[in-house]
């Protein structure tokens, strides 16, 4: 009986040494969102930040981007340790969009008979673009000491989707 309860009491220190600092922000990261506004400009890029005493400095970055890491690192300033944090925003935007081709004929029969007698082709393909088929990767986070690096991913998005759609009914 002593064994199995020394065993489970392994297996219990066992998992609480296994975590790390980097799954805290982990749980908190797989929250975050990519700025909606910047996600819809195609905005992307790094955003610099000095955490220092609960104090949140903005040392680059674009600021549709920069807004968004600033709310984002001030949950997490009571973060153990340093007082002093570089964190660094990767705002990634990933192709989650997929381009389908449609062929479609042209005109009416009499039309298309006409094509044929002048060796035209009588059907067209249209293309569309149809969002949200796939789905960004999970956001990450690497921490080294005073050093955060957090990727955070948004999807792409068609700018023009209801023009394929009335292109494909001509």
């Amino acid at each position: 009986m002593l064994s199995a309860a020394s065993a489970i009491g392994c297996l219990i220190v066992g998992v609480a040494l296994a975590q790390t600092p980097d799954d805290g922000l982990r749980s908190y990261i797989a929250t975050t969102r990519y700025p909606p506004l910047a996600e819809q400009a195609s905005i992307q890029g790094d955003v610099h930040l000095k955490l220092s005493s609960g104090v949140v400095t903005v040392l680059s970055g674009h600021p549709l981007l920069a807004s968004s890491a600033v709310e984002n690192a001030k949950a997490l300033c009571p973060i153990p340790g340093g007082t002093d944090l570089d964190v660094t925003y990767h705002f990634v935007l990933v192709d989650t969009t997929v381009i389908t081709s449609t062929t479609v004929k042209r005109g009416n029969a009499l039309e298309r008979a006409v094509l044929r007698m002048f060796g035209l082709k009588t059907e067209k393909v249209v293309y569309g673009c149809q969002e949200g088929i796939r789905t960004p990767p999970a956001n990450e986070v690497k921490a080294a000491g005073p050093i955060i690096e957090i990727w955070i991913y948004g999807g792409t998005h068609c700018f023009q989707p209801q023009a394929a759609a009335l292109m494909a009914r001509r």
